[in-house]
């Protein structure tokens, strides 16, 4: 809230200078199961879902969106880096 109960304005904080994250790939191990993992992607919840299901149909594999990252079935960290390149989705 900007104001305080009594009504004195209260600035926002300033917006940070540090750069925003940049897009991460990361192989992740669960128990048997490995994953591509895509971090970082600010993007809205629609926009995931479609970038996430275009992965899917162009590696051939399962996957899911889950907080707001990417998971992908199996190791596929130079597919996905390949395609994100294609979408111009520029990663660290």
């Amino acid at each position: 809230m900007p104001f305080t109960i009594e009504g004195q304005w209260i600035p926002s904080k300033p917006a940070s200078s540090k750069p925003p994250k940049g897009v991460k790939i990361r192989l992740v191990k669960r128990g048997k199961n490995i994953l591509t993992v895509i971090l970082n992607l600010n993007m809205p919840s629609n926009d995931l879902i479609h970038l996430a299901s275009l992965l899917k149909k162009k590696l051939g594999c399962g996957g899911a969106v889950k907080d707001a990252d990417i998971e992908i079935q199996g190791d596929n960290v130079n597919k996905v880096k390949k395609i994100l390149e294609e979408y111009s989705i520029k990663f660290s």
